[in-house]
């Protein structure tokens, strides 16, 4: 570092992420950092000293492995307690960026990244104590920090609605599907489930009433005379959520599948439904569409920019048209399965990093 970037300031990030099971937001989190260590390890982005900080609580048998990144595990406290008290002290000359979830509101030099405004935009589908507090959280974070990154037009949108920020302060950097190539396909999660390969529709997510699975599920009563199966996937939470159940016979719940597992799950799936009401980017269905699988994604929110020509698209209101768009789909009238996988292709975890770290470096050197 020469004399001339005195501006520059080692950077910390929020590593709670590490502490907590992965679901979309810590995805992008893990694999954002992972693609950062790679550029800076081989010189390839400006070598600023960066440090992930972790709760005392996080399982240091499960932390990843970086080449340039350091993690260091600070503090005695958990949770949101650690977050706003220990956090905040052990970051204090660096910028923090804080990737998914909250942060500490007394740090003054701060980058977040915020998936969606979904607290805002649709709060009866978060539990009150969640919806309120990410409400009042958020708004104070999104004023004191020196920069905001979201995951698609549409989620910036969102936020300049709700927040009344300048067009500038927000930055756009889009997620990608590529990390599922990572993991060999695990069949065994078919005979697990007795489903049969190309019998079965996939849905994959947490059980946000946003995500829709109920209109999945009343859908699936059009295939109720066939061999067909509604399979799904993914843990809910009812602290966030409040409780959720799936009760028909042709619906399968899956719970909690490793990415090996969700591989298999993908590539042998007849297509995948993705029906949501509120998105922020939609990662799932990127993942499918890299496996090639055939995707049906609702028409609303972030998922018609993200998707363009490669998905078919419901109406999540209908269960009819849900419905309708699974036939079709069936009858083989869907997007080109090669156009639909370059399409996927050109979402990188690489240029999230290195737009994500320009970001980060635009914020250090408009606050020195």
């Amino acid at each position: 570092m020469t004399s001339k970037d005195k501006h520059i300031k080692p950077i910390t990030v929020n590593g709670r992420f590490l502490s907590q099971p992965v679901t979309g937001v810590q995805r992008y989190a893990h694999e954002l950092l992972r693609s950062l260590d790679s550029l800076l390890s081989t010189g390839e982005l400006e070598p600023v000293p960066i440090t992930v900080i972790v709760p005392p609580n996080t399982n240091a048998n499960l932390l990843p492995s970086y080449s340039f990144i350091r993690i260091k595990q600070v503090g005695r406290l958990q949770g949101q307690l650690w977050e706003q008290f220990e956090l905040p002290r052990f970051t204090r000359n660096s910028m923090l960026f804080t990737p998914c979830g909250g942060a500490p509101v007394t740090h003054k030099h701060h980058v977040i990244t915020i998936h969606d405004a979904g607290p805002f935009s649709t709060p009866q589908a978060y539990s009150p104590l969640y919806r309120n507090y990410y409400k009042a959280l958020q708004t104070y974070l999104v004023r004191r920090a020196l920069h905001v990154i979201t995951v698609s037009e549409f989620s910036k949108q969102e936020l300049l609605k709700f927040f009344r920020i300048p067009d500038n302060y927000v930055s756009v950097t889009y997620l990608s599907g590529e990390h599922i190539l990572r993991y060999k396909a695990d069949e065994s999660v078919l005979a697990r489930h007795a489903l049969q390969k190309t019998k079965y529709i996939l849905g994959v997510s947490s059980r946000n009433p946003n995500k829709n699975f109920p209109g999945l599920v009343r859908a699936s009563a059009s295939f109720a005379s066939s061999n067909v199966q509604i399979a799904i996937a993914g843990s809910t939470n009812a602290d966030i959520f409040g409780e959720s159940s799936l009760t028909m016979s042709a619906v399968k719940e899956l719970g909690f599948v490793n990415d090996a597992q969700l591989r298999s799950l993908y590539e042998n799936a007849a297509c995948f439904v993705f029906p949501s009401f509120y998105e922020g980017f939609g990662l799932p269905p990127l993942e499918a569409l890299t496996l090639g699988c055939p995707v049906i994604v609702s028409s609303v929110a972030s998922l018609p920019e993200i998707f363009g020509e490669t998905a078919t698209y419901c109406d999540p209101y209908s269960p009819d048209d849900i419905a309708s768009q699974i036939s079709k789909v069936f009858r083989n009238q869907h997007p080109s399965q090669d156009v639909a996988m370059r399409h996927a292709s050109s979402f990188t975890w690489e240029r999230c990093a290195r737009e994500t770290w320009s970001v980060l470096m635009m914020a250090m050197k408009n606050n020195s």
